[in-house]
Order: structure tokens, then sequence, then C-alpha cells
């Protein structure tokens, strides 16, 4: 069964629109921005990858607001709107058999750690309410979409760290082609930007050193980290079959995905382990490597990753890697973790539909380690007819995504 892309949703730091968003891209235009408006006086960094101008009470009631936390309300945003771009408006047996499979990192992290919980390091005892668990559980954002568009297919979290929103796209794309279900929307999605959580991820030694607005630079010789950020990017993939009967238009076709584990390290990746999952889902996909015109790399700024990431893609494609343009979404957003790799594949989607990759900003200085072609500062015109998307999580959790221009 060819599974097809019908929809799509975005909730980003640089547009909460596929138009603005695209347009953002291509214009190499950064989304990364000074935190003090939220957190003024407690932390040494100052840069995040923010969404702002989010209209929350056009989707949501202030009841259902009080319900869900700013993970979930991404996550459901960006669903709506990818259903109805996709004609979402369908008859109630549609809805019936549609189902809902989402990625997050860490869910609902922000009801602990902003103002539910203000002090949580403190012996006095801090308000809390009868919402706490709805709004910290990770299947939060799958439940709310399902409940929101009444969709009582299966209804799958994934939690794969930085692989999530990719492990959940791929595994729809599975039960899809296996004729487990004719349509679901998946992506990923995280609100991950407070004080503990970026403490936390500080005392990693992998945010960037640079407060500055060019902080993340993947690739580059003195790239120093990434920053974090937070979104959600929704997809609704459908059977062919499903697609032509309902006269849905089409982005692209999912033809490959490969997941696997490094089974190496925690927090270390491994070049084995990550081209393993491009093999696989190249294998998957029945094309051969010389068959791609472009990669979006999981491109995350830090010393190891961008170098294993480039020693991998050449272990894979060998001299051919010297021929393909990768670059790295994520110079633009920061890292949205488990919600970064939905993001990103909505970019390669709309890089394929419209033969253009977006720069890798901030690239300045050939790093020896990490010499291929990543589209430094503008976007370039190619066509593209099959394209690869890389994410790799924490915990050694790699999976890659394989998508082919549509043509009627």
């Amino acid at each position: 069964m060819r599974v097809v892309i019908t929809g799509m949703g975005i909730v980003s730091p640089i547009g909460n629109d596929l138009e603005t968003y695209w347009n953002s891209l291509v214009s190499g235009c950064s989304g990364i921005t000074m935190l003090h408006d939220r957190y003024p006086d407690q932390l040494k960094y100052h840069f995040a990858g923010q969404v702002f101008d989010l209209n929350t009470e056009a989707f949501f009631s202030k009841k259902q607001l009080r319900r869900m936390d700013r993970f979930c309300q991404f996550a459901t945003i960006a669903a709506k709107n990818a259903w109805h771009d996709s004609t979402g408006d369908l008859n109630k047996n549609f809805q019936k058999n549609t189902g809902v499979i989402f990625g997050t990192g860490i869910g609902g992290i922000s009801t602990w750690d902003n103002p539910l919980i203000p002090d949580f390091d403190s012996n006095n005892d801090a308000p809390m309410n009868a919402f706490t668990i709805p709004r910290i559980m990770n299947n939060a954002a799958a439940a709310q979409i399902a409940i929101q568009l009444n969709l009582k297919g299966l209804n799958i979290t994934i939690n794969t760290a930085c692989s999530a929103g990719a492990n959940a796209i791929g595994m729809a794309f599975r039960e899809i082609r296996s004729k487990n279900a004719h349509c679901i929307i998946c992506g990923g999605t995280e609100a991950p930007i407070t004080p503990k959580i970026l403490k936390s991820w500080n005392i990693l030694g992998i945010l960037s050193k640079e407060n500055t607005k060019t902080a993340v630079k993947p690739f580059d010789k003195n790239r120093t980290g990434f920053v974090l950020a937070e979104g959600a990017a929704a997809i609704v993939l459908e059977s062919l079959d499903s697609a032509g009967l309902h006269n849905k238009k089409i982005y692209g076709e999912i033809i490959g995905f490969g997941s696997n584990c490094d089974a190496h390290h925690l927090t270390s990746p491994a070049k084995d382990g990550q081209a393993k999952a491009i093999q696989l889902a190249l294998n998957d996909a029945g094309i051969t490597p010389e068959k791609i015109d472009y990669i979006n790399a999981h491109g995350t700024a830090t010393r190891l990753n961008d170098r294993v990431e480039t020693d991998a893609i050449k272990k894979v494609f060998g001299n051919y890697a010297y021929n393909i343009p990768v670059s790295a979404t994520k110079s633009m957003l920061g890292h949205a973790m488990g919600a970064s790799s939905a993001m990103e594949f909505v970019a390669t989607i709309l890089s394929v539909k419209n033969d253009l990759i977006h720069p890798t900003v901030n690239y300045q200085t050939l790093d020896p380690e990490c010499d291929l072609d990543y589209v430094p500062e503008k976007a370039r015109a190619k066509t593209i007819t099959h394209a690869i998307s890389n994410s790799f999580g924490f915990g050694g959790s790699n999976a890659v995504l394989v998508m082919k221009k549509w043509k009627n």
C-alpha cells in the first residue's frame, strides 16, 4: 500500500503556518531570540527558539486551556491545522477509523517547572490542582488530538527523545502500508524551555556557549552546541487509495523508514548505528544511495554529533556523499527535542515539493572533519526526486525517513 502526505500543520519559532514557516526557512530567517522576557534573572544563557504570536484562544476555550500543558496546545493546534489542510471535514466513518501517533521527549514538563509549581526545591507547599496529571502525561497530546477531532482509530505516543517525531511518522507509515489503517495524524511536539530543563541541558555541556542570535552553527568548525527550542509539527498520512477516493491534494510520498538503536551510550552517538539506520531506510524504500538528492540533517551543532553524522553519511554514500546537499534546520529553529524531527520532516517535504533547499545559516568556517556540502547561508534550487531526513536521539535511538516527489 502506497502512503502519501495530504496535510501538514506547524507551530514553530519561525512561523505558525506552512507558508510563513517555509518562507522563513528559505530566507534563512532565524527564530532564535532572547529569553529575558520569560526568565529575566534566573539564567546565564539568554537565547532559545521560542514560539510567539500563537492565538490559542482561537482554538480552545478557557476551560480547555486550563487542562492542557503548552506541549499539548502546540500539538493540538498543529494537528487541527493539518487536518484542515487535508480537507478533513469528512464523514464520521472516516474519523472513526483515523488514528493518531505522536511523539514527545518530556511531555508536560512546563507544568512542573513553571507557574504551577513555582518553587519545587523549597519545603513550602506549592499550589497544585486536579489538572496536574492530565497536563503532564506524555500521551495527553495524542489524546487531545483524538478528542478534539473525534478520531477513534489507534492512539499511540512515542517517547524516543529527539527521534520521537520521526519514529511516530515512521510507525504511522508502516501501519498504513500494512493496511492496518487508512489515515493517521502523526508528528511530534515539545515545550522544554523552562528554567530547570535549560539548566539540566547546560550541565551536560552541549548548549551553545555563545549568547547570540547566531549561536547555532551546525557543521561549522567553531560550533559550540545548540539552543533549546519549542514547537510542533503534524502530518496527515493516508493510503493512496484513501487520498484518491476523497480527492485529496498530495504533498509527497513516504517510501522508506529505518529505525534502530546504537546500543552504545545514553548520550554519545555512534557512526555505525546512524549509518545502519540510513541504510535500513534506503533498503525499505528499495532504492540505492545514488538516488538521494538531498539530506535534511539532524545537525545539532555539537562537536561530536556533527562529526559523527558526517561520518555516517559518508559510510553509507561513499564518494557520492560529496554530491548531496545537506542542510540543518536547527540552525534556524534551535533544538526542539521530540518535535525537531517532525518539524524537520515538514521542511524536507516542502523542499522536495518545491525543488528548493533551505540553507544552513551561521555556517562560516570549514571543519576538515565535516567536509560535505552544507548549503551555507543561501537557499539553493535543485531538482529533488528523493530525500532523506535524519533524526538521532539520546539512548542511541535513530530514525530516518525517505520521501519521494509526488507526480500526478
